[in-house]
């Protein structure tokens, strides 16, 4: 994977997150897929089980993202992330990183995440 390949694959999957369409989370994601939101807890196990578990959430109100990649070497990349979005008169914030695997198909093999969060007064909000 390149860079520009990279950038399309994020502009993808924060596209699958302000939609939370089944279909376009699951084309980002190999079969096979590991989704690790903690690295304490075992991942989501494949592509249903990723797919099942992203849109039973569905999409948050008010939702802000940016996002920019960091580097990509070979099938690995890695971006930071940030969202907000409304939570009972405030504001939930995450930052995060992602570090994301590849197959020769473009499709993300392993996804790990790490991120903060807050929660503020509903005035500002990234």
């Amino acid at each position: 994977m390149d860079p520009a390949a990279f950038q399309g694959w994020l502009d993808r999957y924060f596209d699958a997150w302000r939609s939370n369409d089944p279909a376009q989370v699951a084309a980002l994601f190999a079969d096979d897929a590991r989704y690790f939101v903690d690295p304490f807890a075992a991942p989501r196990e494949g592509r249903d089980a990723i797919v099942k578990a992203w849109v039973d959430g569905g999409v948050q109100p008010e939702l802000r993202i940016a996002y920019e990649p960091l580097a990509m070497s070979d099938d690995r990349g890695v971006a930071h992330w940030a969202v907000s979005f409304a939570e009972e008169g405030s504001r939930r914030e995450l930052d995060g990183i992602l570090q994301l695997d590849f197959d020769a198909e473009g499709r993300c093999v392993v996804h790990r995440e790490w991120y903060a969060t807050r929660v503020t007064d509903g005035g500002g909000g990234s």
